[in-house]
């Protein structure tokens, strides 16, 4: 898939930051399941981790801006 382009990379790093309550530039399990359950409010904490693994793609723990867009983008 595409990389978004500026305007669109500009609306995930404001969205991005939204999550990122504790502005450390990553998004922590706690925070990624506020995400989601804006995006989804009957998930249940289960899909939520299956969600959140699947975005760490380097599996530390954390979502960083880039798993966090490649994630938002299905790339």
């Amino acid at each position: 898939m595409a990389q978004p382009g500026p305007d669109a990379l500009a609306d995930l790093r404001e969205r991005f930051a939204d999550y990122d309550a504790d502005g450390d530039g990553r998004i922590m399990f706690a925070e990624f399941c506020e995400l989601m359950a804006e995006l989804d409010d009957e998930l249940s904490r289960e899909e939520c981790q299956l969600a959140f693994q699947g975005a760490d793609r380097d599996d530390d723990g954390v979502i960083a801006f880039d798993e966090f867009v490649a994630w938002w983008t299905g790339g």
